[in-house]
């Protein structure tokens, strides 16, 4: 679906597809979400289908919908942050944050945190992942997908895709799993044995 070459085009479907999962609706506007949301047609079927069930959808509803999904308010059947999986207590801020705070101070990546949020975030991994991408750093890439993001992003956008109401975010979760495994294989990332503990 994605893979090519063409570093320029992997680097700005990361950008896009991880702001989907990390900026709230209201914040399109100022990150240029809404530019993306108004193009007619990428060539990328799963990507186009995403944009358009979300641009189809109420703006209220979809901050409904980014609220109960990506933000911890009320129980999370599918909460976005690393740590919860691969933590025995499952909780934030686990000793996979730390390790991946650590990995984005040695590759000097600054996260200015909002509301103390954790660093693993889905969406923020993957921004990262274009970041690093801009500055030809693929190796980080590989470590970051193998170490970090692999280990428990499949069980997480399964768990997003049974939680999500049909349209907007259930498509990018979809799009969001055809992503990163498309982006191991152009990566030769492999995935870093360990144990899910939530809602394994």
């Amino acid at each position: 679906m994605f893979i090519c070459n063409d570093m320029e085009n992997i680097k700005v479907l990361s950008r896009i597809i991880g702001g989907l999962f990390y900026y709230h609706p209201s914040q399109y506007e100022t990150v240029g979400i809404n530019a993306v949301l108004a193009l007619d047609n990428s060539g990328h079927s799963l990507f186009d289908n995403t944009i358009t069930a979300i641009s189809a959808t109420d703006p209220h509803t979809l901050s409904v919908w980014h609220d109960q999904l990506f933000t911890g308010i009320g129980e999370m059947a599918a909460p976005p942050w690393g740590s919860v999986y691969l933590d025995k207590e499952s909780v934030v801020f686990g000793d996979s944050t730390i390790a991946f705070r650590d990995f984005l101070q040695q590759n000097g990546i600054e996260f200015e945190a909002k509301h103390n949020e954790p660093e693993d975030q889905f969406g923020l991994m993957v921004m990262v992942i274009a970041s690093l991408i801009e500055e030809q750093r693929f190796e980080a890439v590989t470590e970051l997908l193998s170490d970090h993001l692999l280990p428990w992003s499949g069980h997480y956008l399964a768990l997003l895709q049974q939680a999500a109401p049909v349209g907007a975010y259930r498509n990018l979760a979809e799009l969001g799993q055809h992503f990163i495994i498309e982006l191991a294989q152009l990566f030769d990332a492999v995935k870093t044995p360990t144990k899910i503990y939530f809602n394994a």
